[in-house]
């Protein structure tokens, strides 16, 4: 599910516009090309973000999240002493341009 951070910064990108989220795992992008979107923002695998650019001609775009400080200290059981917390947070969203992506399964 799209988190707050990643809402409010596609309403910064695109302005208020309807957000339909698809909460199952995709295994067939014919899932959610179903939907007619003017822009997709998915976290898929890369596979199937080439597919989903082969079959449509809307924009894709991908969140991006980075670790960031949450500013506490929380206590490494491993190393035996405190440590500083991360959090994952939403960065910034990347348009997808061109991807080429061949796979073969071992």
């Amino acid at each position: 599910m799209m988190t707050e951070e990643q809402s409010e910064d596609i309403k910064r990108i695109y302005g208020e516009s309807e957000i339909i989220q698809y909460d199952s795992t995709v295994t067939d992008i014919d899932d959610i090309l179903k939907y007619k979107a003017d822009v997709y923002a998915v976290f898929l695998p890369l596979n199937l973000i080439s597919e989903l650019m082969k079959k449509t001609d809307a924009i894709i775009i991908q969140p991006v999240s980075g670790r960031v400080s949450t500013g506490g200290q929380v206590f490494n059981k491993a190393a035996g002493k405190m440590e500083t917390e991360y959090a994952y947070k939403h960065l910034y969203w990347q348009k997808i341009i061109k991807i080429e992506v061949i796979t073969e399964k071992l």
